[in-house]
């Protein structure tokens, strides 16, 4: 391989390798019970957070990309609106006999890390200008200044539950990055869930 071409290829690699560090979300694992092929009818949505806003936006959003591809779902918010990170199972088990549900899907926080990002060298400048004695006279001034932001790394575990056995037959684990609000990682996390679902063959292509 010539010299050009190859710094192209490291070029064009090192590029690839950058795009996926800098990527939003990480899928990390995704499991499917192999003897599991029912598609997904009635399900019950729980995102496990102690941020109420989070979670009604997180359900809302998960709610209507199912509903797009023939699902209907109940959001849990609507109707366990006090349940905890940490859930009294005899409470959701009743809550879903009650509803007639027959699956349940749960997404909760696993883990965080927390990254504080610095950008340093940044420099503003001005200046002014007077009229004295006949000319103008000016000076100027300017000064650095450094800035540090944080970026937070979650690694969200998404869990389906099949109600006839109560145990789980599909999972994805993805880590995702948020350096803004919340609510705009939600947005671009859940329709990576819907696409994880779809490849695993429990819900149809969103309906034209």
């Amino acid at each position: 391989m010539s010299t050009p071409k190859f710094f192209c290829t490291c070029f064009a690699l090192l590029l690839v390798m950058l795009t996926a560090s800098c990527a939003p979300i990480k899928t990390l694992d995704v499991w499917k019970e192999e003897t599991y092929a029912k598609p997904l009818k009635k399900v019950l949505v729980i995102v496990l957070t102690q941020e109420k806003s989070v979670r009604e936006q997180f359900e809302n959003v998960l709610a209507n990309q199912l509903s797009d591809r023939g699902v209907e779902v109940i959001r849990g918010y609507k109707v366990l609106p006090g349940l905890s990170t940490k859930p009294d199972r005899e409470t959701v088990v009743a809550k879903v006999r009650e509803l007639g549900v027959d699956s349940v899907l749960v997404a909760r926080s696993i883990s965080k890390q927390e990254i504080t990002n610095h950008q340093y060298g940044g420099v503003i400048l001005g200046g002014s200008a007077v009229y004295s004695d006949g000319g103008w006279y000016g000076y100027s001034y300017g000064y650095t200044y450094d800035k540090q932001y944080d970026t937070d790394y979650f690694t969200i575990s998404t869990k389906l539950y099949d109600v006839d056995t109560a145990k789980p037959v599909w999972s994805y684990i993805a880590q995702v990055r948020v350096s803004g609000a919340r609510q705009g990682a939600v947005n671009v996390f859940v329709p990576a869930i819907v696409e994880q679902l779809e490849g695993s063959e429990l819900v149809n292509t969103k309906r034209p």
